[in-house]
């Protein structure tokens, strides 16, 4: 016991921490000192293992901590304690039947009585067993329980009132050992009641045998009677473990069968929740495809870290191996580019919290009205909003749907300026043309579109109205005159053939290769309204798409962000739709109200004592003790009420507690994965990593301990009966070793294993093996009934009679020990004690001993033994011929060795149920934890993992960061290569898509830690430093993001080199453009959320790629004299920004080699 003292002054309060770990187990009390300055202490207390999860204290009473957990599992259970009564009440139906057989057969003295006694017995069994079957039976079990065991202890005791009785001492003692391990077993009663009856059953026993032999002194000699109290005790003990383990085995069923309902049950709410994060990401039918390649790539061990597989052989020079990419190609698809007009005026006096919320309150809207609408959401950039329709799911009326949805959209701005006393409008732009669906990249991606009418429709939007819908011809083909238009002017249209040319490059003096394009122009037109023609039901919406149009239809969404309070910025979201002039969107994401889903704990962690009650972050971190553990008690049992629930929701049949799926006849599960997995579960399962008995480790140690006692009572019983002999005393040496080398090695598997498998794995592997340990139990199983049987020999059968008698004790007892060892095949058991039977019954009978090896009655030996030869006797010859008939020793031996096959196989179903419901619970837990990480996963898909446990809390999300770095990366010659003529420009998309992935993959490295990927737009790639606050506190340099970004744009510059030198003809122009200063960071949305970043720093950076120079990283100068001494730059001039006007920049030359600060490691705070 470790004690820690502490002179702090705090309110009086206990703590307690629980410490798990593979070799201990302990509690932790920590006091915090009074305020009268009472010292604290720390003191850990070593326990030893409890019983089961969730067991109370009682090693006398298994069971649960909790009575509701109790009471459930005892009406689970019922059945199988109904049935097992039953196979009892027929066990001594078939026992009376075949002892009447008996009596009428052999017709001694008194066999009318004992055949009538035997018939009684009989009928009062069948009548038993039909009151088990009626409803009272449950109510009065342990009654019935007590009464029939009390008419099968005096039926068996009846015997002892006849002087000359029909039954052998031998054959009262098997009956006795039979009716003992039923009160354990089979007969429904508690452990401490079974303790009593069967106590006083065997002193009741012992009692009326000695007042029987009162004149036989030799009977009541020390070493006998010491002798048959080991051997009762032996019995008690083999029962009480059964007993115990039992028990304990149910509990532990049960509980696991409660973690599975609980893991099913969560299973569904993960299986919810990553459904709708993966429609905020994506459609079904291409989520479907996602989920696939990634658990392909988690199972495929031929992968190469960046995506790419492996593939055999050396690469030819200039060959690139392509991930897998999934790329659809759709005609008849319409597309809606949607852009708020105004909105940089009405941002530019609003706080980063009172914008967010605007946007949250807007885009709730759109995103509510696009699912009305029958549209599909694409993406949202800065304030402009896109989706299509009639992709990835194509409909016939994709056109109609979006032009509903742009009308929508103008009917809600009209109501959000009407709510917010703002004065915005929309601008709506719809094209219809083919596009090409899919995902690029392999982190933050979004399911998006490309395609040259993408393009067009964002060309409709910014050539449209504010107010009206702009839709090209191509659209209103398919509109039928539903709509009354007007014409609007033409515009250009980009679908034309390219013709590949070779082009000279003076500068390079080599050819490349170059579209020459033809241009055509498209008529426009705007939506002017609705042709309404009466009885025809096309003239109305598709979908309940103008739920917006009429403000008191629908109460309006109000804003829902809740932010720390922040000083206004100056944010433009409006300038980050210049990069909609010529690229496509980023992807809208998931719903905000399921992120703070998990109402329950999840897979409950059943502690294995009521202190682990108490987790961290339940209670406060000092409490008073009463106070908390009345709290804690609370709690515990709406949790157990919840598993009870789930229980009872999952589990239709009771059976399955109980009777696992499993071969009748050889036991084995019918899932040979299940049953490879059993047998090899010992030590390498991962079912049982609870320290608790009903771990296989434990119960393997309890049973060799118990197996030892066992062994160890009979070889006393034995030393003090029969003559010492050589053979006897080396039988002993040899299998005492071999006792205790076995309790070793399983000992070792419990206190030690972890050391034991560094140093011995081999070994381990050998022993815990299925067959290997079935050959040592049933080695160590038939130890006790070796040391009986060396015994054995001709000079016993000159003993008196009390030796032999004592002799078939033993044997029973020993052959009683194979009901040890659960964990062993019930067939492999049950047959070595049939052989051990099947010896004594043929040695009983062989005639083996010369005559003169004792001195006997010849009249005794021929009227007894029943050989013809009066010069040899059986070896265990029975000199009382009244007392002993070798039929009746033989029907001993067959009823006890029936009692010990049934009580084997019970057992093993019993244990093949505990592991079955621990493999179901593990199962759905691994099924669980899986959806839970591929949720997860996708939530940080869609937001920053450090920014989602905030999300996952409050659904909103809002904060400032000052100092934080921004990059846009164009492939500015992008376009140039993009062709539609070959599959629709597909295969231009499958390059695209591995030169972002080369981007992702520089992420992974340590020094781009602080680098977080915000999204791609096309072929522009933006990444951000320093959102990550708590990162940027382990950084030593205070510009250590900063350092790091600059450091990511030059790689992604290699990226593109190395590019371009694995591609014959391709030469991609990467432009970068570099930024740092305050940004605001968010999650808008309220049905799909999206986590961006706004304001001037963002934009100037979007300015520096797009003014930049070809292949170089274009800085402000403000940035350039921050970055100085870790980068030399080369001043460039003064270029004119947008919103900002002359600008002086500079271009990044390189590293400075003399600079470390930003090589620095980082340390904790």
């Amino acid at each position: 016991m470790a004690i820690t003292e502490d002179t702090n002054t705090h309110n009086s309060a206990v703590q307690f921490k629980v410490s798990k770990d593979t070799e201990t187990e302990g509690v932790e009390l920590t006091t915090s000192p009074s305020k009268t300055g009472n010292k604290s202490a720390n003191i850990y207390i070593r326990r030893r293992p409890a019983l089961f999860e969730r067991a109370s204290k009682s090693w006398w009473d298994p069971k649960f901590d909790s009575k509701i957990l109790e009471d459930h599992l005892w009406k689970s259970y019922f059945p199988q304690t109904r049935r097992r009564f039953q196979y009892t009440l027929i066990f001594v139906a078939i026992a009376c039947i075949a002892w009447i057989i008996f009596f009428t057969s052999m017709q001694e003295e008194h066999w009318k009585q004992f055949t009538a006694g035997s018939g009684a017995l009989f009928v009062i069994v069948v009548l038993i067993t039909l009151f088990t079957k009626t409803r009272f039976y449950e109510r009065f079990y342990l009654l019935t329980s007590i009464v029939f065991t009390l008419i099968i202890s005096g039926v068996l005791l009846t015997p002892f009132a006849f002087h000359d009785r029909n039954l052998s001492t031998v054959a009262t003692f098997a009956g006795s050992i039979e009716v003992l391990l039923l009160i354990y077993t089979f007969i429904p009663m508690p452990l401490f009641a079974a303790v009593i009856v069967g106590i006083t059953f065997s002193v009741g026993y012992e009692t009326v045998l000695n007042v029987h032999k009162v004149k036989d002194n030799v009977w009541n000699s020390y070493e006998i009677i010491i002798a048959k109290i080991l051997l009762h005790l032996c019995i008690h003990l083999i029962g009480i473990h059964i007993f115990t383990m039992s028990q304990v085995r149910r509990r532990s069923t049960f509980w696991k069968i409660g973690q599975s309902a609980i893991a099913r049950r969560d299973l569904q709410i993960e299986k919810q929740l990553k459904e709708k994060m993966i429609h905020s990401l994506m459609p079904p039918s291409v989520a479907a495809d996602v989920m696939r390649s990634r658990e392909d790539k988690d199972d495929n061990s031929d992968e190469l870290a960046d995506g790419r597989k492996k593939r055999k052989g050396k690469r030819d020079k200039g060959e690139i191996i392509f991930r897998p990419f999934n790329m659809n190609k759709m005609s008849n698809v319409s597309i809606l580019f949607a852009d708020i007009v105004g909105f940089t005026k009405m941002s530019s006096n609003k706080t980063a919290e009172h914008l967010v919320g605007l946007l949250n309150d807007l885009f709730g809207r759109f995103d509510k009205l696009c699912t009305q609408s029958g549209c599909e959401k694409i993406s949202t950039l800065g304030d402009c909003y896109y989706c299509v329709c009639g992709c990835p799911e194509q409909r016939e009326d994709h056109a109609r749907c979006c032009v509903e949805m742009g009308l929508g959209m103008i009917k809600a701005i009209k109501e959000f300026d009407y709510e917010n006393n703002e004065s915005v409008n929309m601008r709506v732009g719809v094209h219809t043309g083919t596009v090409l669906c899919g995902i690029v990249g392999t982190r933050r991606f979004k399911f998006d579109v490309w395609s040259n009418d993408v393009t067009l429709a964002n060309i409709m939007e910014s050539t449209g109205q504010p107010g009206m819908v702009h839709i090209s011809d191509p659209t209103y083909r398919f509109l039928k005159d539903e709509y009354e238009v007007s014409s609007g002017e033409d515009v250009e249209d980009i679908n034309t053939n390219k013709v590949l040319i070779e082009h000279y490059d003076l500068a390079k003096s080599s050819f490349t290769i170059r579209h020459k394009e033809e241009q055509n122009l498209i008529k426009t037109y705007f939506i002017i309204g609705r042709n309404k023609k009466p009885g025809d039901p096309s003239s109305s919406p598709p979908t309940n798409s103008n739920s917006y149009m009429n403000p008191e239809d629908e109460t309006t969404t109000k804003p829902d962000v809740s932010v720390e309070h922040l000083n206004p910025v100056d944010i433009n979201l409006s300038e980050s739709n210049a990069l909609m002039e010529t690229e496509n969107g980023a992807n809208g994401v998931t719903p905000a109200a399921l992120l703070g889903r998990r109402h329950s704990s999840g897979f409950y962690a059943g502690s294995t004592t009521s202190l682990d009650l108490i987790k961290e972050g339940d209670v406060e971190s000092q409490v008073p003790i009463d106070a908390a553990w009345k709290k804690q008690r609370e709690k515990r049992d709406k949790d157990d009420q919840q598993i009870i629930k789930c229980i009872e929701e999952d589990v239709s049949n009771d059976k399955f507690f109980y009777e696992p799926n499993i071969n009748k006849l050889t036991l084995s599960f019918r899932d040979r994965n299940l049953e490879s997995d059993f047998r090899n579960h010992y030590l390498e399962s991962e079912l049982f990593k609870e320290e608790t008995v009903a771990s296989p480790r434990y119960i393997a140690l309890l049973e060799v301990i118990f197996s030892l006692l066992v062994y160890m009572f009979i070889t006393v019983c034995c030393w003090a009966l029969f003559d010492r002999r050589l053979l006897w005393i080396l039988v002993f040496v040899v299998t005492l070793i071999i006792e205790l080398l076995n309790l070793v090695n399983v000992a070792s598997d419990v206190f030690c294993r972890v050391r034991k498998k560094q140093r011995c794995d081999s070994m381990m592997r050998v022993t815990s093996g299925w067959y290997f340990r079935n050959f040592l139990g049933s080695l160590i199983a038939a130890l006790p009934a070796v040391v009986v049987f060396s015994n054995l020999s001709c000079e016993l059968i000159g003993k008196s009679s009390h030796h032999i008698v004592l002799f078939f004790y033993c044997v029973f007892v020993a052959l009683l020990h194979f009901c040890n060892f659960t964990m062993l095949s019930s067939w492999i058991k049950t047959c070595i004690a049939t052989i051990g039977g099947m010896c004594l019954i043929v040695i009983s009978n062989v005639t083996v001993c010369p005559l003169d090896s004792a001195d006997f009655n010849n009249n005794t030996i021929s009227n007894s033994s029943g050989t013809n030869d009066p010069n040899y006797v059986p070896l265990l010859y029975y000199n009382t011929p009244k007392h002993f008939n070798n039929y009746e020793m033989i029907l001993d031996v067959m009823i006890l060795l029936f009692l010990i096959f049934f009580i084997n196989r019970e057992f093993e179903i019993s244990y093949r149920s505990s592991y079955h419901g621990s493999a179901q619970a593990e199962h759905d837990k691994r099924t669980m934890q899986e959806n839970k990480d591929q949720a997860d996963w996708l939530l940080h898909n869609i937001i920053p993992e450090h920014v989602s446990e905030l999300v996952k809390k409050t659904s909103k999300y809002s904060k400032n960061h000052k100092d934080c770095g921004v990059i846009f990366a164009t492939l500015v010659n992008f376009n140039e290569f993009y062709d539609e003529s070959y599959e629709g420009g597909r295969e231009y998309l499958r390059v695209l898509n591995e030169l972002i992935s080369d981007y992702e993959v520089l992420l992974d490295r340590d020094e781009f830690q602080d680098v977080e990927k915000i999204k791609t737009i096309c072929s522009t790639f933006m990444a951000a430093s320093g959102l990550n606050e708590q990162n940027r506190m382990k950084n030593k340099h205070p510009y250590a993001h900063l350092h790091a970004l600059l450091n990511f744009a030059m790689e992604l510059q290699k990226a593109v080199n190395r590019f371009n030198e694995s591609i014959f003809n391709f030469e991609f122009i990467l432009n970068v453009g570099f930024n740092f200063g305050e940004v605001t960071a968010g999650v808008i949305g309220t049905t799909k959320l999206l986590y961006d970043i706004w304001g001037d720093t963002v934009n100037i950076a979007s300015r520096m790629y797009s003014t930049g120079v070809a292949n170089r990283i274009q800085v402000p100068e403000a940035a350039a004299n921050l970055l100085s001494d870790a980068f030399e730059f080369e001043y460039r001039g003064e270029i004119f920004v947008k919103g900002k006007g002359q600008m002086r920049t500079y271009l990044v030359v390189k590293n400075r080699e003399d600079f470390t600060g930003w090589k620095k490691k980082r340390e904790s705070f």
